[in-house]
């Protein structure tokens, strides 16, 4: 644990606060060193290196290249595999995965959390902006409870650490034990709590200020991390109390949203578009449209002079229903044709995925002419259309706009209501009236009828279409107990032959695989195991690893 502690020295993180603000020390000398005192005595300071604190929020993109979570699940294959490869062929381990700056990343940003609040006295108000210095406490107790939650949800139990620590003062201290899964969900949601009596509902009023933490994203984070502690991963023993708190915490969260105008907007693909959108409660920059890791570049077909980085799989394309009759393809009496594989689907596929023969920017996509994979490749001939502006032209390196990655959005609580509240207490109106709100905006047949098990597998299905590509799938499919099953099997592309009488068939693009026994955590990184190794014996690797 020493390299999260030693890592960052505070002239280090004074000097990222004074870069983002404080005009009046940029004029000292090199030679002087910015104190402190200094820095948090000023409000400007401060809400600085509050900023800073943003930062390692997730991209969609994951650390190293421009490849997605949902490349080591069951909704899309990256073409160029050595980052999601490591999942599916099981070939990663302690000293070498794709994940594993998350560990230093995040702890560092605990640790600048925990610095703020030491010295959070020293912060002065605002006399123009009363609330502005609470609400930066707020907004410090909020991502700090956001970092862990993704700690824990990665990693299981890792170590809870609330205060400064310095290192100095006490060397063989520094060497901590894993908490347990209870004791980091009760401080995340302490924390989540504490900010949320600190900060505004919304930033309406001062919309300059759209992005920082609010009540509205400290509720729909303690509604998720609820969630996540009732599910099958983190609750074995079922207790039925987390899933009551859980549907609690996610119907008042769902319930805000909607009396602060966090409405279900009309056109699922603009949520993705728009930099601004009301379906939106919290989100972050995305790269840009254009170079090595712009989404339009990655993730376009090559005939838009894209990579085809990104493919979607015949399995995702597979799960989308039929508008008409509001049942799966494999339903007799759905009304999929063979033949026509991709008419009358689920209009969400429309806006979600493009696949051969349909039109993209004013050319039909030929995965055997101009769209055929680059050599190497691992295609599926599919591609993604969320995220993606039809008005970016990569040729000419014009029509593109500011983009967010989208972290919550109202139909997430809509979700995450139904599923808490049908594990806590059966069907029920209100359970089938969030379900059927996103159906309704997505003009998808309304459900009905069932018992619990029945309702939750058409829950689960709402999520895997509503929220693809998301980032979500990879992390349910866990907290499921699923992804021995889902992840751990063949997975499929398709391949087109012939002109007018088209012939469809599915290649298999690889055998992908899924250790129950470990992989359902990620391995703690093995220079943390060396560093705390022989310290502390209560530190220990994930099982399996």
């Amino acid at each position: 644990m020493r390299t999260f502690l030693h890592k960052t020295g505070i002239a280090a993180v004074l000097v990222l606060c004074v870069a983002a603000c404080g005009k009046n020390y940029l004029d000292r000398k090199p030679s002087d060193l910015i104190t402190e005192k200094e820095v948090f005595s000023n409000i400007e300071n401060a809400e600085g290196f509050v900023n800073n604190i943003y930062t390692s929020l997730p991209n969609i993109f994951k650390p190293g290249a421009a490849w997605g979570l949902s490349s080591a699940t069951d909704e899309t294959n990256q073409a160029n595999d050595s980052y999601a490869g490591s999942f599916n062929t099981g070939s990663m381990s302690p000293s070498n995965f794709p994940l594993q700056s998350w560990w230093g990343d995040y702890y560092g940003k605990i640790r600048a959390c925990n610095k703020f609040l030491a010295q959070y006295s020293l912060v002065p108000e605002d006399p123009n902006y009363p609330q502005r210095r609470s609400r930066l406490k707020g907004e410090v107790l909020l991502l700090r409870a956001f970092y862990y939650f993704e700690l824990m949800r990665s990693f299981g139990g890792v170590p809870l650490l609330l205060e400064e620590k310095n290192p100095f003062d006490n060397p063989s201290g520094i060497y901590f034990k894993r908490n347990s899964i209870d004791e980091v969900t009760a401080a995340v949601i302490k924390d989540l709590q504490d900010a949320a009596a600190l900060l505004p509902v919304t930033y309406n009023e001062r919309p300059s200020n759209w992005g920082r933490a609010s009540k509205m994203i400290a509720m729909a984070l303690e509604g998720r991390v609820r969630l996540f502690y009732a599910s099958p991963l983190f609750n074995p023993g079922n207790t039925a109390g987390r899933w009551q708190a859980a549907a609690l915490a996610c119907r008042a969260a769902l319930d805000t949203a909607l009396a602060n105008g966090y409405t279900l907007y009309d056109n699922y693909g603009d949520i993705f578009t728009q930099y601004f959108n009301r379906e939106v409660i919290w989100s972050r920059g995305a790269p840009g449209a254009f170079g090595d890791g712009g989404i339009d570049r990655e993730m376009n077909p090559r005939s838009a002079n894209g990579y085809g980085n990104i493919t979607p799989l015949q399995e995702l394309v597979d799960d989308y229903e039929m508008k008409a009759t509001g049942l799966p393809i494999t339903d007799p009496g759905s009304g999929y044709s063979a033949q026509r594989p991709y008419d009358g689907r689920d209009p969400r596929f429309y806006a979600t995925i493009l696949y051969p023969g349909c039109s993209w920017k004013g050319k039909v996509l030929d995965p055997n002419g101009a769209d055929a994979p680059r050599s190497g490749q691992i295609a599926t001939n599919y591609w993604p259309r969320k995220y993606l502006l039809p008005s970016v032209d990569l040729f000419a390196g014009t029509g593109a706009s500011d983009r967010k990655w989208v972290l919550i959005r109202t139909a997430e609580l809509y979700l995450n209501y139904a599923e808490a509240q049908n594990e806590a207490a059966g069907p029920s109106g209100d359970v089938y009236n969030a379900l059927n709100a996103i159906r309704t905006r997505a003009g998808m047949p309304a459900y009905s009828g069932g018992n619990q098990a029945t309702l939750r597998a058409k829950i689960r299905h709402e999520r895997r279409i509503e929220l693809a590509l998301e980032d979500h799938r990879f992390w349910d499919v866990r907290r499921w107990k699923i992804a021995e099953v889902v992840d751990n099997k063949e997975v499929h592309g398709v391949a087109v032959s012939g002109t007018g009488n088209i012939t469809y068939t599915y290649p298999v693009i690889r055998k992908r695989v899924f250790d129950p026994a470990k992989n359902y955590w990620l391995p703690i990184p093995q220079s943390e195991i060396d560093k705390v190794s022989g310290q502390n014996p209560e530190f220990k690797q994930n099982p399996g690893w």
